[in-house]
């Protein structure tokens, strides 16, 4: 419960009135949420969140592939070339794995409830923002708010993002899934 003092606190401290980019993230965050939630697609959510984290491995296990991406784009500063290949390698996998890989027969079921998909879409947003915000220089980074810096740059920030979606999907993906097929 210390946590979420914590967070009711900085949104008291939160300042809605001065644009700064902490408001961009927060709005972007809650905007795209929807969004992505009634566009998206029932049969695309599986390829994205796949995507996200295969691109996310292949950057911290591939440091050469930063910099191959940055001598094409001419980024010299270490985290913009992982956010660069971050960037690459979400498009290219997301672009292969939709077209060859998850041909999924979801679509036609009820696994996109409206609660479902925007709790699902606010936590696969959630962990895209923790991601591209991982990878800005520390300059930039030190600069968010208290509320974005605990939501999204706290040292187990990053662990609890890569969990939240994939434990959504597996403890509601029993409720809502296919009795059928089991």
């Amino acid at each position: 419960m210390e946590f979420f003092g914590t967070i009711t606190e900085l949104f008291k401290t939160f300042n809605w009135q001065t644009p700064s980019w902490d408001l961009f993230i927060i709005l972007f965050w809650l905007v795209a949420s929807v969004i992505y939630a009634f566009s998206a697609g029932s049969g695309r959510i599986l390829t994205i969140l796949v995507s996200v984290y295969m691109a996310q491995l292949l950057v911290i296990e591939m440091p050469f592939l930063s910099q191959a991406v940055s001598e094409r784009v001419e980024i010299t500063t270490g985290t913009l070339q992982q956010l660069a290949a971050f960037g690459v390698l979400f498009i290219l996998l997301f672009i292969f794995l939709s077209r060859y890989a998850f041909k999924t027969s979801i679509d036609g079921r009820r696994f996109m409830a409206i609660g479902f998909g925007l709790v699902f879409a606010v936590l696969q947003i959630g962990l895209l923002i923790n991601i591209i915000i991982g990878y800005l220089p520390v300059e930039v980074q030190s600069n968010f708010s208290g509320l974005v810096s605990l939501l999204f740059l706290h040292p187990n920030s990053n662990f609890v993002w890569l969990i939240l979606p994939v434990a959504f999907l597996i403890f509601l993906g029993r409720f809502i899934s296919d009795r059928s097929e089991m």
